[in-house]
Protein backbone atom coordinates (compact mmCIF):
# COMPACT_ATOMS: atom_id res chain seq x y z
CA UNK A 1 0.00 0.00 0.00
CA UNK A 2 1.34 3.79 -0.88
CA UNK A 3 0.15 6.43 1.14
CA UNK A 4 -0.14 9.76 -0.31
CA UNK A 5 3.02 12.45 -0.41
CA UNK A 6 3.02 14.22 2.82
CA UNK A 7 5.22 17.43 2.82
CA UNK A 8 5.62 21.00 3.12
CA UNK A 9 3.57 22.88 1.37
CA UNK A 10 6.13 25.84 1.35
CA UNK A 11 9.55 26.26 1.62
CA UNK A 12 11.95 28.95 1.19
CA UNK A 13 14.02 29.39 -1.84
CA UNK A 14 17.17 27.24 -1.93
CA UNK A 15 16.12 25.68 1.15
CA UNK A 16 15.21 21.32 1.86
CA UNK A 17 11.81 21.01 0.48
CA UNK A 18 11.24 17.74 1.89
CA UNK A 19 8.26 14.94 1.56
CA UNK A 20 7.79 11.98 3.21
CA UNK A 21 5.69 8.30 1.45
CA UNK A 22 5.27 5.44 2.73
CA UNK A 23 5.55 1.93 0.91
CA UNK A 24 4.43 -1.55 2.91
CA UNK A 25 6.14 -3.88 -0.05
CA UNK A 26 8.66 -5.65 1.80
CA UNK A 27 12.10 -5.66 -0.32
CA UNK A 28 15.07 -7.11 0.27
CA UNK A 29 17.49 -4.28 0.30
CA UNK A 30 15.44 -1.18 0.29
CA UNK A 31 18.42 1.30 0.71
CA UNK A 32 20.23 -0.25 -2.33
CA UNK A 33 18.57 1.99 -5.82
CA UNK A 34 19.29 -1.43 -8.04
CA UNK A 35 16.45 -3.02 -5.62
CA UNK A 36 13.84 -0.86 -5.78
CA UNK A 37 14.22 3.15 -5.82
CA UNK A 38 11.43 6.29 -5.26
CA UNK A 39 12.23 8.84 -8.51
CA UNK A 40 10.66 12.27 -9.04
CA UNK A 41 10.36 15.02 -11.64
CA UNK A 42 9.73 18.57 -10.41
CA UNK A 43 8.32 21.18 -12.90
CA UNK A 44 9.58 25.08 -11.88
CA UNK A 45 7.05 27.92 -11.91
CA UNK A 46 8.30 28.59 -15.60
CA UNK A 47 7.85 24.95 -16.85
CA UNK A 48 11.31 23.89 -16.50
CA UNK A 49 11.90 19.82 -15.38
CA UNK A 50 14.47 18.57 -13.42
CA UNK A 51 14.83 14.67 -12.18
CA UNK A 52 16.00 13.56 -8.86
CA UNK A 53 15.28 10.69 -6.31
CA UNK A 54 14.57 9.41 -3.00
CA UNK A 55 15.74 7.38 -0.12
CA UNK A 56 14.58 4.99 2.34
CA UNK A 57 14.39 6.44 5.68
CA UNK A 58 13.42 3.67 8.05
CA UNK A 59 10.03 4.77 10.35
CA UNK A 60 10.83 8.32 8.92
CA UNK A 61 11.61 9.32 12.89
CA UNK A 62 15.53 7.91 13.15
CA UNK A 63 14.23 3.92 13.51
CA UNK A 64 16.37 1.49 11.33
CA UNK A 65 12.99 -0.48 10.37
CA UNK A 66 10.00 1.06 8.85
CA UNK A 67 8.37 1.89 5.10
CA UNK A 68 9.07 5.42 4.99
CA UNK A 69 10.88 7.00 2.17
CA UNK A 70 11.62 10.55 1.65
CA UNK A 71 12.20 13.16 -1.16
CA UNK A 72 14.35 15.73 -1.04
CA UNK A 73 14.46 19.04 -3.16
CA UNK A 74 16.30 22.39 -3.35
CA UNK A 75 14.56 24.93 -5.38
CA UNK A 76 16.28 27.64 -7.34
CA UNK A 77 12.86 29.50 -8.00
CA UNK A 78 10.03 31.30 -6.70
CA UNK A 79 6.45 30.41 -7.21
CA UNK A 80 4.64 27.11 -7.74
CA UNK A 81 6.27 23.77 -8.43
CA UNK A 82 4.97 20.19 -9.00
CA UNK A 83 6.33 16.97 -8.98
CA UNK A 84 5.18 13.64 -9.51
CA UNK A 85 6.82 10.30 -8.47
CA UNK A 86 7.20 6.85 -9.49
CA UNK A 87 8.53 3.35 -8.11
CA UNK A 88 11.36 1.51 -10.11
CA UNK A 89 9.14 -1.51 -10.06
CA UNK A 90 6.01 -0.33 -10.84
CA UNK A 91 4.54 0.41 -7.81
CA UNK A 92 1.59 3.17 -8.04
CA UNK A 93 3.04 6.75 -7.64
CA UNK A 94 1.27 10.30 -7.12
CA UNK A 95 1.75 14.11 -6.97
CA UNK A 96 1.78 17.26 -5.52
CA UNK A 97 2.58 20.53 -5.37
CA UNK A 98 4.35 23.16 -2.92
CA UNK A 99 4.91 26.81 -3.29
CA UNK A 100 8.39 28.60 -3.00
CA UNK A 101 9.06 31.69 -0.90
CA UNK A 102 11.83 34.06 -1.28
CA UNK A 103 13.28 33.93 2.54
CA UNK A 104 16.43 35.43 2.19
CA UNK A 105 18.41 32.09 2.05
CA UNK A 106 22.08 32.69 0.16
CA UNK A 107 21.90 29.32 -1.77
CA UNK A 108 24.97 27.38 -3.05
CA UNK A 109 28.40 28.59 -3.38
CA UNK A 110 29.59 29.17 -6.18
CA UNK A 111 32.53 30.49 -8.40
CA UNK A 112 33.37 34.05 -8.31
CA UNK A 113 33.95 35.51 -12.26
CA UNK A 114 34.30 39.35 -11.67
CA UNK A 115 36.37 39.35 -14.55
CA UNK A 116 39.73 40.32 -12.51
CA UNK A 117 40.49 36.89 -10.78
CA UNK A 118 38.44 33.92 -10.28
CA UNK A 119 39.79 32.55 -7.02
CA UNK A 120 37.03 33.17 -4.66
CA UNK A 121 33.38 32.32 -4.29
CA UNK A 122 29.75 34.29 -4.32
CA UNK A 123 26.24 32.95 -3.33
CA UNK A 124 23.40 32.27 -5.48
CA UNK A 125 22.41 35.73 -5.43
CA UNK A 126 25.59 36.82 -7.20
CA UNK A 127 26.98 38.92 -3.27
CA UNK A 128 30.78 37.81 -2.78
CA UNK A 129 31.16 35.25 -0.35
CA UNK A 130 33.94 36.49 1.99
CA UNK A 131 35.40 33.27 3.38
CA UNK A 132 36.41 32.62 6.90
CA UNK A 133 37.83 29.25 7.33
CA UNK A 134 37.56 27.32 10.78
CA UNK A 135 38.14 23.89 10.55
CA UNK A 136 36.19 21.19 12.80
CA UNK A 137 37.68 17.80 11.45
CA UNK A 138 39.15 15.33 13.69
CA UNK A 139 36.67 16.75 16.40
CA UNK A 140 35.54 13.36 17.22
CA UNK A 141 38.51 12.80 18.93
CA UNK A 142 37.75 15.56 21.13
CA UNK A 143 34.37 14.64 21.79
CA UNK A 144 33.41 12.82 25.32
CA UNK A 145 31.60 9.30 23.87
CA UNK A 146 33.56 9.71 20.31
CA UNK A 147 30.16 10.21 19.08
CA UNK A 148 29.80 13.41 17.70
CA UNK A 149 26.94 12.97 15.22
CA UNK A 150 24.74 10.52 17.58
CA UNK A 151 25.30 10.58 21.58
CA UNK A 152 27.46 13.45 21.32
CA UNK A 153 25.43 15.78 18.85
CA UNK A 154 24.72 18.76 21.43
CA UNK A 155 28.57 18.64 23.05
CA UNK A 156 28.79 18.96 19.07
CA UNK A 157 26.57 21.79 18.56
CA UNK A 158 27.93 24.04 21.54
CA UNK A 159 31.70 23.60 20.00
CA UNK A 160 29.75 25.01 16.56
CA UNK A 161 28.25 27.98 18.51
CA UNK A 162 30.76 28.97 20.94
CA UNK A 163 33.82 28.26 18.48
CA UNK A 164 32.79 28.87 14.35
CA UNK A 165 29.10 31.51 15.09
CA UNK A 166 30.14 33.92 18.53
CA UNK A 167 33.06 34.40 16.39
CA UNK A 168 31.79 34.97 12.75
CA UNK A 169 33.62 31.80 10.95
CA UNK A 170 31.41 30.86 8.03
CA UNK A 171 33.32 27.81 6.73
CA UNK A 172 34.07 24.58 7.87
CA UNK A 173 35.64 21.38 6.86
CA UNK A 174 33.96 18.19 8.77
CA UNK A 175 35.03 14.25 9.07
CA UNK A 176 31.42 12.62 8.60
CA UNK A 177 30.69 9.24 10.51
CA UNK A 178 32.50 7.08 8.02
CA UNK A 179 35.98 5.04 9.30
CA UNK A 180 36.26 3.62 12.97
CA UNK A 181 39.81 3.11 12.28
CA UNK A 182 40.88 6.39 11.02
CA UNK A 183 38.47 8.83 12.38
CA UNK A 184 37.17 7.25 15.93
CA UNK A 185 39.06 6.09 19.08
CA UNK A 186 36.17 3.91 20.18
CA UNK A 187 35.22 0.81 17.91
CA UNK A 188 31.76 1.52 19.46
CA UNK A 189 31.65 4.92 17.48
CA UNK A 190 28.85 4.80 14.71
CA UNK A 191 29.08 4.98 11.24
CA UNK A 192 27.40 5.74 8.27
CA UNK A 193 26.86 2.17 7.72
CA UNK A 194 24.73 -0.14 9.95
CA UNK A 195 28.12 -2.51 10.17
CA UNK A 196 31.32 -2.37 8.15
CA UNK A 197 31.34 -5.29 6.33
CA UNK A 198 27.92 -4.41 4.33
CA UNK A 199 28.94 -1.40 2.21
CA UNK A 200 24.97 -1.40 1.02
CA UNK A 201 23.15 -0.77 4.45
CA UNK A 202 22.96 2.55 6.26
CA UNK A 203 22.93 3.24 9.75
CA UNK A 204 19.73 5.87 9.51
CA UNK A 205 20.34 7.40 12.97
CA UNK A 206 24.21 8.66 12.42
CA UNK A 207 23.08 10.12 8.88
CA UNK A 208 20.07 11.83 10.48
CA UNK A 209 22.77 13.34 13.16
CA UNK A 210 24.82 14.88 10.25
CA UNK A 211 21.33 16.03 8.84
CA UNK A 212 20.62 17.39 12.69
CA UNK A 213 24.49 19.37 12.40
CA UNK A 214 24.21 20.36 8.73
CA UNK A 215 20.78 22.50 9.62
CA UNK A 216 21.98 23.91 12.68
CA UNK A 217 24.98 25.64 10.36
CA UNK A 218 22.39 26.56 7.47
CA UNK A 219 20.54 28.45 10.39
CA UNK A 220 23.77 29.75 11.98
CA UNK A 221 25.30 31.01 8.33
CA UNK A 222 28.02 28.37 7.65
CA UNK A 223 29.13 26.39 4.48
CA UNK A 224 30.22 23.10 5.12
CA UNK A 225 32.61 20.47 3.05
CA UNK A 226 33.94 17.24 3.83
CA UNK A 227 37.61 16.12 5.08
CA UNK A 228 36.79 12.27 5.80
CA UNK A 229 33.26 11.65 4.04
CA UNK A 230 32.12 9.20 1.63
CA UNK A 231 34.61 6.51 1.92
CA UNK A 232 36.93 5.05 4.18
CA UNK A 233 40.81 5.84 4.15
CA UNK A 234 43.26 2.93 2.95
CA UNK A 235 40.73 0.60 1.98
CA UNK A 236 38.54 1.56 -1.02
CA UNK A 237 35.63 0.28 0.70
CA UNK A 238 34.40 -0.85 4.54
CA UNK A 239 35.70 -4.46 4.37
CA UNK A 240 36.89 -4.71 0.94
CA UNK A 241 38.82 -3.37 -1.90
CA UNK A 242 37.38 -0.92 -4.19
CA UNK A 243 34.60 -1.76 -6.24
CA UNK A 244 32.48 0.97 -8.34
CA UNK A 245 28.97 -1.04 -8.34
CA UNK A 246 28.86 -1.72 -4.74
CA UNK A 247 30.40 2.35 -3.83
CA UNK A 248 27.62 3.11 -6.19
CA UNK A 249 25.12 2.21 -3.86
CA UNK A 250 26.34 4.26 -0.71
CA UNK A 251 27.22 7.53 -3.87
CA UNK A 252 23.25 7.40 -4.41
CA UNK A 253 22.44 7.49 -0.94
CA UNK A 254 24.21 10.02 -0.45
CA UNK A 255 23.50 12.22 -2.97
CA UNK A 256 19.56 11.74 -2.35
CA UNK A 257 20.22 12.56 1.37
CA UNK A 258 22.29 15.23 1.60
CA UNK A 259 22.42 17.16 -2.31
CA UNK A 260 19.14 19.53 -1.21
CA UNK A 261 21.45 21.29 1.55
CA UNK A 262 22.38 24.32 0.29
CA UNK A 263 24.98 24.98 2.49
CA UNK A 264 26.44 21.72 2.16
CA UNK A 265 29.53 21.33 -0.29
CA UNK A 266 29.03 17.15 0.19
CA UNK A 267 31.41 16.54 -3.18
CA UNK A 268 34.92 15.65 -1.19
CA UNK A 269 34.88 11.52 -1.45
CA UNK A 270 38.08 11.25 0.95
CA UNK A 271 41.56 12.71 2.28
CA UNK A 272 44.58 12.27 0.36
CA UNK A 273 42.89 10.18 -2.55
CA UNK A 274 46.04 9.33 -3.76
CA UNK A 275 46.24 6.65 -0.98
CA UNK A 276 43.33 5.03 -1.63
CA UNK A 277 42.67 5.18 -5.38
CA UNK A 278 44.34 6.08 -9.17
CA UNK A 279 43.46 8.99 -11.17
CA UNK A 280 41.13 6.72 -13.25
CA UNK A 281 38.74 5.86 -9.76
CA UNK A 282 38.94 9.34 -8.71
CA UNK A 283 37.31 10.40 -12.26
CA UNK A 284 34.81 7.36 -11.87
CA UNK A 285 33.35 8.63 -9.01
CA UNK A 286 33.26 11.79 -9.51
CA UNK A 287 31.79 11.96 -12.77
CA UNK A 288 28.98 9.93 -11.59
CA UNK A 289 28.38 12.57 -8.98
CA UNK A 290 28.53 15.04 -11.33
CA UNK A 291 25.66 13.45 -13.78
CA UNK A 292 23.74 12.51 -10.66
CA UNK A 293 23.48 15.82 -9.26
CA UNK A 294 20.82 17.80 -10.75
CA UNK A 295 21.86 21.20 -8.18
CA UNK A 296 25.19 21.14 -10.33
CA UNK A 297 26.80 21.40 -6.73
CA UNK A 298 31.01 22.41 -6.48
CA UNK A 299 33.08 19.28 -7.02
CA UNK A 300 36.78 19.10 -5.59
CA UNK A 301 38.82 16.40 -3.53
CA UNK A 302 41.76 16.34 -0.83
CA UNK A 303 44.00 17.50 -1.52
CA UNK A 304 45.91 17.36 -4.59
CA UNK A 305 43.96 18.79 -8.32
CA UNK A 306 45.65 16.41 -11.06
CA UNK A 307 45.83 17.73 -14.43
CA UNK A 308 43.31 14.73 -15.79
CA UNK A 309 40.56 15.77 -13.06
CA UNK A 310 39.40 18.93 -15.26
CA UNK A 311 36.62 17.66 -16.68
CA UNK A 312 34.79 17.99 -12.94
CA UNK A 313 36.98 19.67 -10.58
CA UNK A 314 36.01 23.33 -9.82
CA UNK A 315 38.50 24.18 -6.71
CA UNK A 316 41.41 22.98 -5.29
CA UNK A 317 42.71 21.60 -1.67
CA UNK A 318 46.02 22.06 -0.57
CA UNK A 319 48.39 20.98 1.70
CA UNK A 320 50.55 23.63 2.76
CA UNK A 321 53.61 22.37 4.66
CA UNK A 322 56.98 21.75 2.35
CA UNK A 323 58.49 18.89 1.96
CA UNK A 324 62.49 18.37 2.20
CA UNK A 325 63.61 14.97 2.24
CA UNK A 326 62.09 12.85 4.91
CA UNK A 327 61.04 16.09 6.86
CA UNK A 328 58.84 19.23 6.11
CA UNK A 329 60.41 22.51 6.35
CA UNK A 330 58.37 24.96 9.51
CA UNK A 331 55.68 27.01 8.06
CA UNK A 332 56.95 29.92 10.53
CA UNK A 333 56.47 32.59 8.13
CA UNK A 334 54.58 34.61 5.70
CA UNK A 335 56.81 33.25 3.01
CA UNK A 336 55.97 29.58 3.30
CA UNK A 337 52.87 29.71 2.09
CA UNK A 338 52.84 32.70 0.12
CA UNK A 339 52.22 30.49 -3.43
CA UNK A 340 49.55 29.23 -4.62
CA UNK A 341 51.52 26.40 -5.77
CA UNK A 342 53.38 25.91 -2.22
CA UNK A 343 52.48 22.70 -0.71
CA UNK A 344 53.22 19.33 -0.37
CA UNK A 345 53.64 16.46 -3.33
CA UNK A 346 51.53 13.73 -2.63
CA UNK A 347 53.10 10.10 -2.77
CA UNK A 348 56.03 11.86 -4.65
CA UNK A 349 56.99 14.31 -7.44
CA UNK A 350 54.46 14.16 -10.49
CA UNK A 351 52.27 11.79 -8.49
CA UNK A 352 49.61 13.87 -9.28
CA UNK A 353 50.54 16.41 -12.12
CA UNK A 354 50.88 19.09 -9.20
CA UNK A 355 52.80 22.01 -7.98
CA UNK A 356 52.01 21.83 -4.05
CA UNK A 357 49.12 19.64 -4.88
CA UNK A 358 47.19 22.35 -7.29
CA UNK A 359 47.65 21.54 -10.82
CA UNK A 360 48.35 24.48 -13.34
CA UNK A 361 44.94 24.27 -15.40
CA UNK A 362 43.76 24.87 -12.05
CA UNK A 363 45.58 27.68 -10.64
CA UNK A 364 42.90 30.09 -12.09
CA UNK A 365 40.24 28.57 -9.81
CA UNK A 366 39.07 29.13 -6.24
CA UNK A 367 42.12 27.06 -3.61
CA UNK A 368 41.19 26.83 -0.16
CA UNK A 369 44.35 25.71 2.03
CA UNK A 370 42.91 22.99 3.70
CA UNK A 371 46.07 22.32 6.08
CA UNK A 372 47.95 25.46 5.63
CA UNK A 373 47.18 26.82 9.37
CA UNK A 374 47.29 23.66 11.56
CA UNK A 375 48.12 24.72 14.71
CA UNK A 376 50.68 22.51 16.09
CA UNK A 377 52.66 23.26 18.95
CA UNK A 378 54.78 20.07 18.96
CA UNK A 379 55.51 20.90 15.37
CA UNK A 380 54.21 17.50 13.53
CA UNK A 381 54.44 17.81 9.66
CA UNK A 382 55.95 21.31 9.76
CA UNK A 383 52.50 23.17 10.71
CA UNK A 384 52.78 26.52 12.50
CA UNK A 385 53.28 25.65 16.55
CA UNK A 386 52.49 29.29 17.82
CA UNK A 387 50.09 31.89 17.34
CA UNK A 388 53.18 34.44 15.35
CA UNK A 389 53.66 31.35 13.12
CA UNK A 390 50.33 30.78 12.47
CA UNK A 391 49.53 34.51 12.45
CA UNK A 392 52.34 34.62 9.71
CA UNK A 393 51.25 31.57 7.27
CA UNK A 394 47.74 32.71 7.48
CA UNK A 395 49.05 36.35 6.08
CA UNK A 396 50.78 34.11 3.57
CA UNK A 397 48.33 32.54 2.57
CA UNK A 398 45.54 34.92 2.29
CA UNK A 399 47.79 37.50 0.24
CA UNK A 400 48.66 34.82 -2.53
CA UNK A 401 44.93 34.61 -3.05
CA UNK A 402 44.36 31.23 -0.97
CA UNK A 403 41.33 30.69 1.43
CA UNK A 404 43.13 29.40 4.78
CA UNK A 405 41.09 26.88 7.49
CA UNK A 406 42.36 27.35 11.06
CA UNK A 407 42.71 24.02 12.63
CA UNK A 408 43.22 23.30 16.51
CA UNK A 409 41.58 19.79 16.57
CA UNK A 410 44.23 17.59 16.21
CA UNK A 411 44.68 14.61 18.69
CA UNK A 412 48.62 14.37 17.34
CA UNK A 413 49.44 17.87 17.38
CA UNK A 414 48.98 19.78 20.78
CA UNK A 415 46.87 22.67 18.94
CA UNK A 416 45.67 25.22 21.72
CA UNK A 417 43.71 27.50 19.79
CA UNK A 418 46.48 30.85 20.55
CA UNK A 419 46.78 31.21 16.89
CA UNK A 420 42.49 31.49 16.52
CA UNK A 421 42.39 35.40 17.60
CA UNK A 422 44.99 36.61 14.87
CA UNK A 423 43.51 34.27 11.99
CA UNK A 424 39.78 36.34 13.02
CA UNK A 425 41.75 39.45 12.92
CA UNK A 426 43.20 38.84 9.97
CA UNK A 427 39.95 38.35 7.95
CA UNK A 428 38.25 41.27 9.65
CA UNK A 429 41.48 43.57 8.05
CA UNK A 430 40.41 41.98 4.48
CA UNK A 431 36.96 41.77 4.27
CA UNK A 432 36.52 45.50 5.76
CA UNK A 433 40.00 47.83 4.78
CA UNK A 434 41.00 46.27 1.33
CA UNK A 435 39.84 45.47 -2.38
CA UNK A 436 41.16 41.69 -1.87
CA UNK A 437 39.27 40.26 -5.13
CA UNK A 438 41.17 42.16 -7.29
CA UNK A 439 44.70 41.62 -6.02
CA UNK A 440 47.66 40.18 -6.99
CA UNK A 441 50.89 39.15 -6.05
CA UNK A 442 53.44 41.79 -5.96
CA UNK A 443 56.73 40.59 -4.00
CA UNK A 444 58.72 41.96 -6.37
CA UNK A 445 58.18 45.41 -5.15
CA UNK A 446 59.24 45.02 -1.57
CA UNK A 447 62.89 43.29 0.10
CA UNK A 448 62.19 39.25 0.53
CA UNK A 449 65.81 39.97 2.82
CA UNK A 450 63.75 42.40 5.13
CA UNK A 451 61.13 40.16 5.65
CA UNK A 452 57.98 41.30 3.32
CA UNK A 453 55.79 40.45 1.05
CA UNK A 454 53.15 42.30 -0.79
CA UNK A 455 50.04 41.92 -2.83
CA UNK A 456 47.40 44.30 -4.06
CA UNK A 457 46.40 46.01 -7.52
CA UNK A 458 49.15 48.57 -9.04
CA UNK A 459 47.97 52.07 -8.61
CA UNK A 460 45.16 51.32 -6.60
CA UNK A 461 46.26 49.34 -3.72
CA UNK A 462 49.18 48.14 -2.04
CA UNK A 463 49.27 45.41 0.94
CA UNK A 464 52.56 45.07 2.99
CA UNK A 465 52.89 42.65 5.41
CA UNK A 466 56.73 43.18 7.11
CA UNK A 467 57.62 40.91 10.12
CA UNK A 468 60.36 43.00 11.67
CA UNK A 469 58.58 46.34 11.28
CA UNK A 470 60.93 48.81 11.07
CA UNK A 471 61.67 50.82 7.53
CA UNK A 472 59.50 49.21 4.72
CA UNK A 473 60.68 50.28 1.04
CA UNK A 474 58.18 50.45 -1.45
CA UNK A 475 58.17 50.60 -5.13
CA UNK A 476 55.07 52.84 -6.16
CA UNK A 477 56.55 53.42 -9.74
CA UNK A 478 53.71 52.06 -11.15
CA UNK A 479 51.18 54.15 -9.24
CA UNK A 480 52.49 57.33 -10.99
CA UNK A 481 53.38 60.51 -9.68
CA UNK A 482 50.31 62.31 -9.69
CA UNK A 483 48.56 59.83 -7.27
CA UNK A 484 47.86 60.31 -3.56
CA UNK A 485 47.67 57.37 -1.72
CA UNK A 486 46.36 56.66 2.43
CA UNK A 487 48.83 54.98 4.70
CA UNK A 488 46.90 52.57 7.04
CA UNK A 489 49.77 50.78 9.40
CA UNK A 490 47.74 47.54 11.38
CA UNK A 491 49.03 45.76 14.18
CA UNK A 492 48.16 42.23 13.18
CA UNK A 493 49.20 40.71 16.81
CA UNK A 494 46.73 42.99 18.87
CA UNK A 495 44.19 44.17 16.18
CA UNK A 496 45.37 47.79 16.43
CA UNK A 497 45.36 50.47 13.54
CA UNK A 498 46.82 53.88 13.23
CA UNK A 499 46.61 56.41 10.54
CA UNK A 500 50.33 57.42 9.07
CA UNK A 501 49.14 60.54 6.49
CA UNK A 502 49.27 60.03 2.89
CA UNK A 503 52.16 59.28 -0.04
CA UNK A 504 52.59 59.94 -3.52
CA UNK A 505 53.47 57.63 -6.05
CA UNK A 506 55.97 57.89 -8.89
CA UNK A 507 58.59 56.73 -7.19
CA UNK A 508 60.25 54.28 -4.43
CA UNK A 509 58.82 55.67 -1.06
CA UNK A 510 60.16 54.47 2.27
CA UNK A 511 57.47 54.34 5.39
CA UNK A 512 58.77 54.22 8.91
CA UNK A 513 56.30 52.16 11.14
CA UNK A 514 55.08 53.38 14.58
CA UNK A 515 54.57 49.37 15.19
CA UNK A 516 57.52 46.52 16.78
CA UNK A 517 57.65 43.17 15.39
CA UNK A 518 54.72 42.05 13.17
CA UNK A 519 53.56 44.87 10.78
CA UNK A 520 51.14 45.01 7.93
CA UNK A 521 51.09 48.71 5.50
CA UNK A 522 48.26 49.44 3.54
CA UNK A 523 48.22 52.48 0.98
CA UNK A 524 44.63 52.82 -0.62
CA UNK A 525 43.53 55.05 -3.33
CA UNK A 526 39.50 54.57 -3.76
CA UNK A 527 36.78 52.89 -1.87
CA UNK A 528 37.79 49.67 -0.18
CA UNK A 529 35.82 46.75 -0.29
CA UNK A 530 33.57 46.50 2.35
CA UNK A 531 30.51 44.80 1.53
CA UNK A 532 29.86 42.05 4.92
CA UNK A 533 30.32 38.49 4.56
CA UNK A 534 28.00 36.78 2.46
CA UNK A 535 25.55 33.72 3.97
CA UNK A 536 22.49 32.36 4.90
CA UNK A 537 20.22 34.51 6.90
CA UNK A 538 17.08 34.67 8.32
CA UNK A 539 16.63 30.91 8.61
CA UNK A 540 14.46 28.43 10.73
CA UNK A 541 15.26 25.08 10.91
CA UNK A 542 13.01 22.47 9.29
Amino acid sequence: MISPAFGQAQVGLYDKWETSITNSKKYSNPFDYNVIELRATFTSPSGAKTNFFGFYDGNGRGGQDGNVWKLRFMPNKVGTWTYSYSWTDGTSGGSGNFRVVDSGLSGPLVIDNNGTNSWYFKDSRGKPFHFRGYDLHHIDTYSPNDNPYTRDISWFKNVINKEMVNKGYNFTMLDLPTDRVHTYRSNNADTLWVNETDVKKFNIRAWRGVEDILNHMKSRNIYAITFAGMIFHGNGRPGGVYNFNDFKVFMRYYVARLGAYSNFFGWSPVWEWTDVWSDSQVNQIMNQIQSWDPFKRLLTIHDCADNNFSGWLDFSMRQAARKSGSGFVSLNSVFSANSRTAGAQQNGVGRCDASGGVASRFLGKPIIGSEDIWENSRGVFGQPKNSREVRRTAWGVQMAGVMPLYSEWNPWSGGKGTGKEGVRRMFDFFYSKTQYRQYKQLNNLVSKSARQIASGKEGLEYLVYDENGGAITINLSGAGGSNTFDVLWFNPTTGATQNGGTVKGGASRTLQSPISGDTVLLLTRGEADTTPPAAPRGLRLN
